[in-house]
């Protein structure tokens, strides 16, 4: 049996920024993660929008927190070891097909710049037949790919952080806290952080069952550089652009921990391009993939100790807002690990709001 000062489970963005933002307090810190096809965060387009995405009004203060905590993030990230992590702040467009919806975004926005179409098309010739659009200008994505290489590459630099790689299969919430792993190995720590994912209902003896189901979301890539800020489609979709390639997303499929594409998901996000930027449509594929997001019940992550198991710290259910809220979200655990008086800063996303559910 292995011991630290804490056990994280999952290798994800959540499970990575837990691990790091811990080790940086002078914790000892075990990530245990096994390589799962469909894993979220590099699957991700990288969406920062907490404008946008219809959040609940007491969850969009900590979205705009998390959006702007980004910069600063990534910043140190470039100073611990040099990564370099692309991030767009330019805006994201959200497009319009008719003056009547071009109204009700900006009733709806009334901090977002209105776009006539002549403006729209002016910035963005590929959106011109929109009838116009909103931008909200701080919002934008960053390169997935690009910031789980750094999250790896910084975890594997840590000197008090080991990986483990294996399956885990179970917790033990004794006087002293166990995870027990397939290969039979147990870990021991006074704090252990679930950040499993879609996988979360895999493991055994939590004390309850958390409200997190997997939500497939098929995903292309085109060979087109013409797009330059980020745009959300009229009709579903959004446009991503990430360096000489479009990013086009997502669906979203109760497939179970399936995670196949289909001629049916290309079909659907070709149609996000026609119906947004036609002239872009016949820019050549690149790859087409898939990854499972792990949805709770109102879309917001769980954060925090379980009420029951304080020892227990959630990491879950971070829907379409894992890249968004995951860097900001470690900090605050984190903090709270070395001081509990501050898991006030998370109270509002405590698997307690599932009581009953």
């Amino acid at each position: 049996m292995t011991s630290a000062d804490l056990v994280v489970i999952g290798g994800g963005i959540a499970g990575l920024t837990t691990a790091l933002a811990a080790a940086d307090r002078g914790l000892r810190v075990i990530v245990i993660d096994v390589p799962r096809p469909g894993a979220a965060s590099r699957a991700a387009a990288g969406l920062l929008a907490p404008s946008i995405e219809g959040l609940p009004s007491a969850a969009r203060e900590h979205a705009v927190a998390a959006r702007d905590f980004y910069p600063g993030y990534l910043e140190r990230l470039r100073d611990l070891g040099g990564w370099d992590v692309p991030l767009d702040r330019r805006g994201i467009l959200e497009l319009a097909e008719d003056d009547r919806v071009l109204q009700e975004l900006v009733a709806r926005s009334p901090a977002a710049t209105r776009l006539s179409a002549s403006e729209l098309a002016a910035l963005e010739p590929a959106l011109r037949q929109n009838a116009g659009a909103v931008l909200h200008p701080r919002d934008g994505a960053v390169d997935t790919i690009a910031l789980m290489s750094a999250l790896n590459s910084a975890v594997e630099a840590a000197a008090n952080v080991s990986r483990v790689v294996d399956t885990v299969v179970s917790i033990e919430l004794s006087q002293t806290p166990r995870v027990v792993c397939a290969s039979s190995v147990r870990h021991s720590a006074p704090w252990i952080v679930l950040a499993a994912g879609s996988w979360t209902d895999a493991i055994s003896g939590l004390p309850r069952r958390l409200p997190v189901r997997p939500v497939m979301g098929q995903l292309l890539s085109l060979g087109t550089n013409e797009l330059h800020h980020v745009a959300y489609a009229p009709a579903g979709g959004y446009l991503v652009p990430r360096g000489n390639a479009l990013i086009v997303g997502a669906t979203s499929e109760n497939t179970g921990l399936a995670c196949d594409i289909s001629a049916a998901g290309r079909e659907w996000l070709l149609d996000v391009v026609r119906r947004a930027a036609p002239a872009l449509v016949a820019a050549p594929v690149l790859s087409h993939w898939a990854g499972l997001r792990p949805v709770s019940p109102d879309g917001m992550p769980i954060l925090g100790p379980d009420p029951a198991c304080p020892s227990l710290v959630y990491a879950a259910g971070f829907s379409r807002n894992g890249i968004l809220f995951a860097p900001w979200a470690a900090e605050r655990i984190a903090a709270g690990l070395v001081a509990e008086r501050t898991w006030k800063s998370i109270d509002s996303f405590g698997v307690n709001r599932f009581d009953g559910y």
